[in-house]
C-alpha cells in the first residue's frame, strides 16, 4: 500500500420520504428557494436515507462469510475450516522453493507432490503437497515447518470476491475507466469478452484452476470498470466452477503469469487470510516495479485487515458512494491507501447484460485504471511516481490529510462524471 511504499427542518422531510419508500434517485425533496439551502437540505435528507437503507440491508461481510460457509458445507471432503474462520483445501499445504531438490525430506516423510507451478521470471516454483496419510492438514503444516525451518510453507487458503452479488439492472452501461491504450492485469473470475462493453479490447486470458477459462459475472463487472476505449486486458481466471476456485496456489500462479507477461498494474478484487507465500510473491512484484491494486474488503470498520490488500507494497482501495461517503461495510485501517466509487448502477454482466454492483471489489479497478494510464511497464521509479501523482490528485475526505478510512483521499470522481456525461 502507498503509505508503506512511501512511508433542523430536514427531519420532517425525512419521515415523509421514508414513509413513501422512495428510492434515492426519486426523493420528493421540496426545500425553500434560498441560495445554497436546497442543496444542503437535500444532501442531509439523502445522507439519512442512505444510512437507513444501508443499515437495513444484509452486510457484505455476512454475504461473504455465508458464501464461504455454504461452500464448506457442500464440499467437506475437499475443504475444511482453517484458522480464524478461513477456509482451506483439505490435506494440502503449499511451499515456495527454487526447485524440487529441497522437497526430499518432506517426500521421505510421506508428503505427496500434487502439482508444481513454475513462477517464471520470479525465479521460484510453487508446489502443492498432500499431507502424509493419517495426518491432519494442520499437523502436516507443522511437520513441514519442523522438517524445513528455513522453508516457506502455508495452507492452501481460499480467497473470496470482495463485492456484493450482482443484481440485474435494466440501466444502460456507462463507461467509467480512463486508461487509454493501457495494458492492465486482472486476477479474478473469467471475463465475458463478447460483452459490448469490452468489444474494443484485446483480451489475453489464462485459467489457473485446472479447467477451461470460464467467464463469470464478478470478473466481467470488474473488467468493465477498469478498461477504456482501447487497450489490453490480461485476465487470469482463478475460479472456474470447482470448489477450490480462488485457492492460494491459483492466485500465486496467476501473479507469476502476470510477471512473465510484463503487466505493470494488476488488479486483485479478492480478499482472504494472510498467507506467507502470497506475501512473498506480492513483495517481490512490488520490488520489481509492478503495482498490485487490491480491494480492502467488506467485513466492516472493525474487522481485521484482509489480504492481499494489507500487505506492504500493495495499494489498498476502499469504496465510497457516488456522493463520496465511505461504504459502511468497507474495511478500515492503515492499509487503506485510496478511496474510489464502489457502488454502480450499471456494470457489465456475463452474457451481455448489465448489473448493479456494490463493494470494494468495484472501487479497486477504478484506481488500477488510473495508475495503468501512467505506467506502461514494470519499473520501480515509474511506479513510485505514478502512485505519488495519484496521491497528490486525491480529493481529501474524512480527517484532514491521510486517514484510515479514505487513505490519501478519493480518486477518479471527476473522471467518472466526465465519462458518464459522454454517454
Amino acid at each position: 500500500m502507498f503509505g508503506r511504499v512511501l512511508r433542523v427542518g430536514c427531519a420532517v422531510l425525512l419521515v415523509a420520504v421514508l414513509s413513501a419508500g422512495g428510492a434515492r434517485a426519486q426523493l420528493p425533496v421540496d426545500v425553500p428557494d434560498v441560495p445554497g439551502t436546497a442543496d444542503r437540505l437535500g444532501d442531509v435528507v439523502r445522507d439519512r436515507v442512505d444510512r437507513t437503507r444501508e443499515r437495513s440491508q444484509e452486510t457484505l461481510r455476512d454475504v461473504r462469510r455465508d458464501t464461504l460457509d455454504t461452500l464448506l458445507r457442500q464440499n467437506r471432503d475437499i475443504l475444511e475450516r482453517g484458522p480464524d474462520r478461513s477456509v482451506i483445501v483439505r490435506n494440502q499445504i503449499t511451499v515456495l522453493a527454487d526447485d524440487r531438490s529441497g522437497l526430499g525430506p518432506l517426500l521421505g516423510q510421506g508428503f505427496g507432490l500434487v502439482r508444481e507451478r513454475p513462477l517464471g521470471s520470479l525465479g521460484l516454483s510453487l508446489f502443492v503437497l498432500s499431507a502424509p496419510p493419517g495426518l491432519s492438514t494442520r499437523r502436516a503444516l507443522d511437520l513441514a515447518r519442523q522438517l524445513d525451518p528455513a522453508g516457506l510453507y502455508d495452507f492452501n487458503h481460499i480467497y473470496s470476491r470482495s463485492g456484493a452479488p450482482a443484481l440485474h439492472s435494466a440501466a444502460a452501461l456507462q463507461g467509467y475507466a480512463t486508461a487509454r491504450h493501457a495494458r492492465i492485469g486482472l486476477v479474478d473470475t473469467g471475463v465475458d469478452a463478447r460483452h459490448p462493453a469490452l468489444a474494443g479490447f484485446r483480451l489475453e486470458r489464462e485459467a489457473f484452476h485446472g479447467g477451461a477459462y470460464q467467464p463469470a459475472e464478478h470478473g466481467t463487472a470488474v473488467a468493465s470498470l477498469m478498461t477504456s476505449v482501447s487497450g489490453t486486458l490480461v485476465s487470469a481466471d482463478i475460479y472456474g466452477g470447482g470448489p477450490t476456485g480462488g485457492s492460494a496456489d491459483a492466485l500465486i500462479a496467476a501473479l507469476g503469469w502476470m510477471s512473465d507477461s510484463g503487466v505493470a498494474v494488476i488488479n486483485v478484487s479478492l480478499v482472504g487470510p494472510p498467507n506467507r507465500l502470497l506475501e512473498r510473491v506480492v513483495g517481490t512484484l512490488a520490488a520489481r516495479g509492478h503495482i498490485v491494486v487490491a480491494a480492502v474488503g467488506n467485513d466492516g470498520a472493525s474487522a481485521r485487515p484482509l489480504y492481499p490488500a494489507a500487505y506492504d507494497g500493495v495499494i489498498g482501495v476502499t469504496g465510497v458512494s457516488e456522493r463520496g461517503r465511505v461504504l459502511p461495510e468497507a474495511g478500515r485501517g492503515a492499509h487503506v491507501d485510496f478511496a474510489a466509487q464502489g457502488a454502480f448502477d450499471s456494470a457489465a454482466g456475463a452474457g451481455g447484460g448489465h448489473v448493479r454492483v456494490r463493494g470494494t471489489s468495484y472501487a479497486a479497478p477504478v484506481v488500477a485504471s488510473l495508475l495503468a494510464g501512467w505506467v506502461d511497464r514494470p519499473d520501480p521509479a515509474r511506479a513510485q511516481s505514478a502512485i505519488e501523482t495519484l496521491a497528490a490528485s486525491a480529493e481529501d475526505a474524512g480527517r484532514r490529510g491521510r486517514d484510515d478510512t479514505y487513505g490519501y483521499g478519493i480518486v477518479g470522481r471527476s473522471t467518472l462524471r466526465t465519462a458518464s456525461s459522454r454517454e
